[in-house]
C-alpha cells in the first residue's frame, strides 16, 4: 500500500524555512515565516508535513546515509572514484569532508523544521481560538514533531558525539552535539557550543517521551505512515539499549509491542518492496512518493545503489559479507556437469565461457562431492600453480582457434579467491545458504534484471559480485513508468523501513538476555530465524538456536536480518566490536568511533566555541 502522508511543496517550504537547508550556516540565515502563518489545523498539518520532509535530505534517507553506515561495516564496497564518497570506504574522512558536512546539515535541518513546526503549533494550541477536538489534533502534531526532533538528535549524538555510553571511557560530561530545542528567531541562537553527552541523551529521551505521551496508537487512512505511540516507545527502548539500562529497554519494547500490535510480515521480502508498505511489521518507515510539481519526493536508491554494472552500479556487496550467509560448499556432480555442458548459464561472453569450463575441469574436478566449510577452504582445494594453469588454459584455447585471449588479462584477480571464475564455481557450489541473502542481494547467475534503456529485455545478472537488492525494483523502467517518474533519472517511491519488528525482536532478545531471561531471549531470536526460513514463528523448528554463545549468535542473526539497512555500524559501536571487525580497513579506535565536527560549521560558529573531536 502506498504512503498516505502527503508532503506538499508548501510543506517543504515551511520545513526548510528556518535556514534554507544549511541550519548552522549563519551567512545563509533567512529568518522564519510570519508568526501568524499557522492559523488553523490544516495549516498546522502542512507544517508537520514540512518537518517530515527533513527526512528526505540527500545524505539521509533519500539514499546516501547508507554510504556511511554500510561502507563502515564492509557490507558494501565502492567501485567509483567520487572524491566525496571515497573517504567513507576506509575511514578516510576528515573535518573538511563534504559528505560529513552535508550529513550534519541534513540532520540539523530535520531538527530545525521540527522545532519550527512544533513552536508555532504550540502557540496556536495555547491561543484559545480552537475547540477541544482541534486542540487534541494539535497535541498529536506536537508529538510528531517531538518524535522527529528526537530522531534527529539520536542520529546526531550517535554519529558525532564523543563516545557512546557503552564505550569503556564514556563520561556523560564529555561533548555531544549542540542542542537547539526552540523556534530559531535570531542568529545568536545558532552560535552554540556542544552540549554534554548526558544532556544530549536526556534531550532524546525527553523528545521521545513527549511523543509517546501525545501520539495516538494508530492513525486513520489519511495519515497512514505517520509516527505512532508504538514507534516512540520502540525508540525509547533503543535509547536505553545504548544507555545500558536494559530493564528499561525491555519495558519500553514490551509497551511498543503491546500498543502497536505488530506482527512479522509473512515474507521477509515484503519489507523492501512497493506492494507491502506500511505492513504489520512496520514500526516507522520513510514515506516516499513520486513528484509534486517540480520537487522530487522519491527515493534515489536505484541511482546510488542499483546493481546494473553497465551504467550505474557503483557499489556491490562485499564477498566477505556475503559469506556470512553461507552454509558451506558442496560441488555436486549435477552442478559440475551443468557448468561443463551449459557455461552460458553462468557467464555471458563466449570466450570466458570456454575458459570457465577449463577452470572447472582442471582446478575443481577433484572437489566434486566434497564439502567445505568456507569459501576459502573451497578455493584452496586446488593446490596447483595458478600461473602454470593460466598458461595451460591459454594454450588449449589457442589450439581450439580462440586467439587473442589471455585468461589473466580477462580476470584481474586470477589466482586469488576473488577470481571471477572461482566465484562462479564456488557460488554454484553453495549449500544451505541463509534464504535472506536472496532477498537482500542480486546474486550472480541467478537473478535477472530489466534493460534500463528499453524497459523490456531482461538479462541474467552475470557480474562476479553481488548487488544491492533491498528497495531496488527488478524492472526499473516499468517501476518508474507506473509511478509517473522520469524514465532514466533513477528515482523510485519504495518506502524505507527505518524501524521494523524484526529489528525490535532482536533488540528485545538482547535486553531479555541481559536481564537474565535467557529462555525468552532465545525464543524471540528464534521467531526471527523461523520467519526467515519459512517456518511458523511460534513453533520450534529445525533452524532454532538451542545452544552456544547467545551474543555471538545474536550478532550473526542481526547481520543477516538487517543487512544493508544501516543498523549494523551502530551495533558494532555499541557492542564494542568495531575495532575487531574493522581495524584491517583503517579503523582507528581512538578516532573513528565518531565523525569529525564539520570544519565549515566550526568556522561559522567559532573554532573555540564548536570544539572538535580529538584525533581530527
Amino acid at each position: 500500500m502506498k504512503a498516505y502522508i502527503k508532503i506538499t511543496t508548501l510543506a517543504i517550504l515551511l520545513g526548510l524555512s528556518v535556514s534554507c537547508e544549511d541550519f548552522l550556516d549563519i551567512e545563509n540565515y533567512s529568518g522564519i515565516p510570519a508568526d501568524d502563518f499557522i492559523m488553523s489545523v490544516d495549516n498546522a498539518q502542512s507544517a508537520v508535513n514540512g518537518a517530515y520532509s527533513g527526512l528526505y535530505g540527500l545524505n539521509l534517507f533519500r539514499a546516501r546515509i547508507y554510504y556511511y553506515l554500510d561502507f563502515a561495516t564492509n557490507e558494501l564496497e565502492y567501485r567509483a572514484a567520487d572524491e566525496v564518497l571515497k573517504p567513507l570506504v576506509n575511514f578516510g574522512y576528515f573535518d573538511g569532508s563534504i559528505w560529513v558536512a552535508t550529513y550534519w546539515k541534513n540532520l540539523y535541518s530535520l531538527v530545525a523544521s521540527s522545532n519550527d513546526a512544533c513552536s508555532k503549533i504550540y502557540r496556536l494550541r495555547n491561543s484559545g481560538t480552537l475547540v477541544e477536538s482541534e486542540n487534541q489534533q494539535l497535541d498529536q502534531m506536537i508529538g510528531e514533531c517531538n518524535f522527529l526532533r528526537g530522531l534527529g538528535y539520536f542520529y546526531l549524538t550517535r554519529s558525532f558525539g564523543d563516545k557512546l555510553p557503552s564505550h569503556p571511557e564514556y563520561k556523560p560530561e564529555e561533548l555531544g552535539v549542540p542542542i537547539v530545542d526552540t523556534l530559531v528567531v535570531s542568529k545568536d541562537q545558532l552560535l552554540k557550543s556542544r552540549n554534554t553527552l548526558g544532556e544530549c541523551w536526556g534531550e532524546i529521551i525527553k523528545d521521545f517521551e513527549t511523543a509517546y505521551n501525545l501520539l495516538p496508537a494508530s492513525w486513520n487512512a489519511e495519515k497512514l505512515g505517520a509516527v505512532t505511540k508504538g514507534a516512540a516507545a520502540g525508540y525509547l527502548g533503543q535509547v536505553y539499549m545504548y544507555l545500558k539500562e536494559y530493564d528499561k529497554a525491555k519495558d519500553w519494547f514490551e509497551k511498543s509491542m503491546a500498543i502497536g500490535g505488530y506482527q512479522l510480515a509473512e515474507k521477509y521480502a515484503w519489507n523492501f518492496d512497493i506492494d507491502h508498505e506500511n505492513n504489520s511489521e512496520s514500526i516507522f518507515e520513510v514515506q516516499f512518493q513520486t513528484i509534486t510539481s517540480d520537487i522530487v519526493l522519491a527515493s534515489y536508491m536505484w541511482r546510488s545503489f542499483g546493481p546494473d554494472p553497465k551504467h550505474w552500479g557503483t557499489v556491490n556487496v562485499s564477498q566477505q559479507y556475503v559469506d556470512k550467509f553461507s552454509g558451506g560448499f558442496l560441488l555436486e556432480q549435477i552442478t559440475y556437469d551443468d557448468i561443463i555442458a551449459h557455461p552460458e548459464n553462468y557467464i555471458k561472453l563466449k570466450n570466458p565461457r570456454r575458459a570457465l569450463t577449463l577452470v572447472a575441469e582442471k582446478a575443481y574436478n577433484q572437489t566434486v562431492g566434497q564439502r567445505y566449510t568456507t569459501r576459502n577452504d573451497f578455493f584452496s582445494s586446488y593446490t596447483g600453480n595458478w600461473d602454470e594453469l593460466a598458461v595451460e588454459i591459454n594454450e588449449q584455447m589457442k589450439a581450439e582457434g580462440i586467439r587473442n585471449f589471455d585468461i589473466k588479462e580477462d580476470d584481474v584477480y586470477w589466482g586469488t579467491i576473488d577470481s571471477k571464475y572461482v566465484k562462479v564455481i564456488s557460488t554454484a557450489a553453495e549449500k544451505d545458504n541463509d534464504p535472506r541473502m536472496y532477498d537482500s542481494f542480486y546474486v550472480p547467475n541467478r537473478d535477472s534484471l530489466s534493460n534500463h534503456w528499453d524497459g523490456r529485455d531482461t538479462y541474467t545478472y552475470t557480474t562476479n559480485y553481488y548487488g544491492f537488492k533491498k528497495y531496488i525494483p527488478y524492472n526499473s523502467v516499468d517501476s518508474w513508468t507506473a509511478e509517473g517518474l522520469p524514465g532514466f533519472d533513477g528515482f523510485n517511491s519504495i518506502n524505507q523501513r527505518v524501524f521494523r519488528l524484526g529489528d525490535m525482536y532482536l533488540q528485545y532478545a538482547e535486553a531479555c538476555y541481559r536481564c537474565g531471561d535467557e529462555s525468552k531471549a532465545i525464543e524471540y531470536m528464534n521467531k526471527v530465524r523461523r520467519r526467515a526460513w519459512g517456518y511458523a514463528i511460534d513453533v520450534p523448528s529445525l533452524v532454532d538456536f538451542t545452544s552456544g554463545d547467545f551474543m555471538t549468535a545474536l550478532v550473526s542473526e542481526r547481520e543477516k536480518e538487517l543487512c544493508l539497512e544501516g543498523h549494523l555500524w551502530f551495533d558494532y559501536l555499541r557492542l564494542n566490536l568495531a575495532e575487531e571487525l574493522c581495524k584491517s580497513r583503517g579503523f582507528d579506535p581512538m578516532k573513528h568511533h565518531r565523525l569529525p565536527i564539520p570544519l565549515s560549521e566550526r568556522q561559522i560558529v567559532g573554532m573555540d566555541v564548536l570544539l572538535q573531536n580529538s584525533g581530527y
